[in-house]
C-alpha cells in the first residue's frame, strides 16, 4: 500500500518555473562541494499554462575535501504547472520527490544505516515579473511543506517542515537574439520544523521556533539553442546554512530542458 501511495503522490501534480530562470540545486549538508544535474522538458499547454518536469541527481564531497562526485547525495523528481495571470504576474503548484542519502557526521563518513531518507514535498510559487530596460527581474515568494521518510516509509524523526523562500533573479542578455543570458540570483529561506520523539512508546511532538536556515547566491550562463528548442544553463551556487561559522558549501550546476518536445509553441 505504501508503494502504491507514493507512485499515486508522485504523478498528483505537475511542474513548470524553468520559464523564469535554472534550476537550482536542493540544499545539501555534511559536505563542502557539489555537482548537480538535471534534464528535464518544459511544454507550453494553451496560452496561460505551462509544464515543466525534470529529474536531477547530485553527488558530493566529503567535509574535508573538494572531490565533487565522491559519493552519492540525492536524487530528485520535480514537477510544477504554471498559470499565467498576465505578463507580470504567475503563479504554480507543484510536487517533488527526492531520495536523499544520509552519512556519518564523523570521519571517514561512511553511510549510516539505513542509508537513505524518502522526501515528498509540495510547494507554490507566486512570481512577479518587471523590466528595466535590457534586465529582466523576477521576484518569487515560495511556501512549501516538506514531509521526510525512512526507508521503509515510516515518518522520521523529523517528520515535517514548513519552509518559506524568497528569491529575486536578474537576466541580462549578452546578445541582440538573446540566445547568451547571465542569471543572477539570491534566495533567502526560513522554516519552522516538527520533532517527534525517536521511543516507539512516546508520541512527544514539538516545534522549533520560526528561523532563517540559509542564503543561496547563484550565477548562471544561459544558452537557448532556437532550432533545437533547447536551454542549456551552466552555473554555481554558494550555501550559507544558519550557524556560528556559517562555511559555504560550493556548488557546480548543468541543467538540459527541452522546449514543447509534444508540440510547438502556442502563441
Amino acid at each position: 500500500m505504501k508503494f502504491i501511495k507514493y507512485y499515486l503522490t508522485l504523478f498528483s501534480f505537475l511542474h513548470a518555473s524553468l520559464i523564469f530562470a535554472q534550476i537550482s540545486p536542493p540544499g545539501m549538508d555534511g559536505t563542502k562541494a557539489v555537482s548537480w544535474g538535471v534534464v528535464g522538458f518544459s511544454q507550453v499547454l494553451n496560452k496561460k499554462l505551462n509544464l515543466t518536469v525534470y529529474g536531477g541527481a547530485a553527488r558530493m564531497s566529503n567535509p574535508d575535501s573538494w572531490s565533487l562526485a565522491e559519493k552519492q547525495g540525492i536524487a530528485v523528481y520535480n514537477q510544477e504547472l504554471l498559470y499565467k495571470f498576465s505578463k507580470k504576474w504567475q503563479v504554480s503548484f507543484a510536487n517533488s520527490f527526492r531520495l536523499q542519502n544520509l552519512y556519518s557526521e564523523e570521519s571517514p563518513y561512511e553511510a549510516k544505516d539505513p542509508s537513505y531518507r524518502y522526501e515528498l514535498r509540495y510547494y507554490g510559487r507566486l512570481y512577479y515579473r518587471q523590466q528595466f530596460r535590457k534586465v529582466a527581474l523576477n521576484y518569487a515568494f515560495r511556501p512549501e511543506a516538506r514531509t521526510f521518510y525512512s526507508s521503509d516509509w515510516d515518518p522520521s524523526s523529523h517528520p515535517f517542515e514548513l519552509r518559506i523562500r524568497l528569491k529575486a533573479t536578474a537576466s541580462i542578455p549578452l546578445n541582440q537574439d538573446k540566445t547568451n543570458i547571465i542569471i543572477g540570483g539570491n534566495e533567502i529561506l526560513t522554516a519552522v520544523d516538527e520533532y517527534q520523539s525517536s521511543i516507539p512508546s512516546d508520541r512527544h511532538h514539538t516545534w522549533s521556533n520560526y528561523h532563517f536556515t540559509e542564503d543561496r547566491f547563484t550565477a548562471y550562463f544561459r544558452h537557448v539553442f532556437k532550432k533545437a528548442d533547447m536551454i542549456v544553463n551552466l552555473g554555481i551556487m554558494e550555501q550559507f546554512k544558519a550557524g556560528g561559522h556559517m562555511d559555504p558549501v560550493s556548488y557546480a550546476c548543468f541543467d538540459v530542458i527541452f522546449q514543447n518536445p509534444f508540440s510547438r509553441h502556442i502563441n
